[in-house]
């Protein structure tokens, strides 16, 4: 196969969704097919600027694919984000041998966007309009010229159906892989006492309910400190959202190299997770691979997890259940040993090597038909 794949966020290893991404394609090169990638510093123009951003990527998109398409052909082009309706206007009109056209997901932005609204973003008045009839609904028409969806979760993929963007036969949930050092992780069964949370410090990710839980739970739990990894923010800032009493029991980490990530999360009992929009769910998988017992909410693979035996699984914005799960996983140790294991079995799954060969053969049925 001959691909084209577009990347609207910068293909760095160190991005969650940019290490996705460089996965998908180098996975697809080694079994042999053809794939040329496209990222914001191929395409984007008047980079100075720092508004509009969506609609200056939508340009580039269109003016960069556009050249492309006159000297070389694709099978396939396979496009991550939502800002790709010009192009597709352009290709569905005037393209006559236009290739297949895939939006490859890391999380549905209309169905991210639809949550925001609910939970940690909610637009009123004039903003709400002006944010519907422009960005809410440019990516809606991308969606809706995409021939086929290939997501990270059962969530998106039952979204995109019922809101009838997709039939059943045109969309597909692949989740991504982990790192295979994380599969070469034995079951750690001795822990520290230790609450987990990787993450960028914002709102998407919970922090409104992870300051009244951890507060309670670090007062019920005197022996228990709570980390962060990935805040994105100084630990001056992080820690002084939490009550002054248990400051020095909150430790803030910035981005860490992949080995010091895993030796902290193989010492830590819990995993704590309250995301409110997630596409799949990187850090849960890895936290999961390294013998940590799982706190969740029902978002990317959470949503997947069998509660109880997997992980314990909570409600956006249930906070007493949350309090109630995390003190159940200290003081039951039998529980805390049996939901880590099961996590860990879970979290084989997720092999870089087996999700590559079920996207090829997804591409390939596609293009057959």
């Amino acid at each position: 196969m001959r691909i084209l794949s577009i990347s609207t966020i910068p293909l760095l290893p160190y991005y969650g969704s940019g290490k996705t991404r460089l996965h998908w394609t180098e996975g697809l090169r080694k079994l042999g097919h053809e794939v040329d990638v496209l990222e914001p510093k191929d395409f984007e123009p008047f980079k100075k600027w720092k508004k509009a951003k969506s609609y200056r990527l939508a340009l580039g998109i269109f003016f960069k694919v556009r050249r492309l398409l006159k000297t070389r052909s694709y099978d396939l082009v396979e496009f991550y984000g939502d800002e790709y309706w010009l192009l597709l206007v352009w290709l569905k009109k005037f393209k006559k041998d236009k290739p297949l056209l895939v939006a490859h997901t890391d999380a549905v932005e209309l169905n991210d966007m639809d949550k925001a609204q609910r939970f940690w973003h909610v637009r009123k008045g004039i903003n709400k309009w002006l944010f519907n009839t422009a960005h809410y609904r440019l990516s809606q028409k991308t969606f809706s010229l995409a021939d086929k969806l290939v997501c990270g979760n059962t969530d998106d993929l039952q979204y995109v159906i019922e809101k009838k963007y997709f039939q059943a036969n045109e969309a597909v949930c692949i989740s991504p892989g982990i790192e295979e050092s994380f599969h070469d992780l034995p079951f750690q069964p001795r822990k520290e006492n230790i609450i987990l949370f990787i993450g960028s410090w914002i709102e998407r990710k919970g922090i409104k309910v992870i300051i009244p839980v951890i507060n309670t739970v670090l007062a019920d739990n005197p022996d228990y400190t709570f980390y962060i990894i990935g805040a994105g923010a100084g630990p001056g800032f992080v820690q002084k959202e939490f009550d002054a009493a248990i400051q020095d029991r909150i430790k803030v980490f910035q981005q860490m190299p992949l080995q010091a990530l895993q030796a902290h999360a193989l010492t830590a009992s819990v995993f704590f997770f309250p995301s409110y929009s997630e596409g799949f769910g990187l850090a849960l998988a890895e936290a999961m691979s390294c013998s940590c017992a799982v706190v969740c909410t029902p978002t990317g693979i959470g949503n997947e997890l069998i509660h109880g035996e997997e992980a314990l699984v909570c409600g956006f914005n249930e906070a007493d259940k949350m309090i109630s799960c995390i003190n159940l996983l200290i003081q039951n140790e039998e529980l805390r040993l049996k939901i880590a294991k099961n996590g860990w079995l879970r979290a084989k799954q997720y092999r870089w090597k087996e999700q590559v060969k079920k996207l090829e053969s997804v591409y390939r049925n596609w293009l057959c038909r």
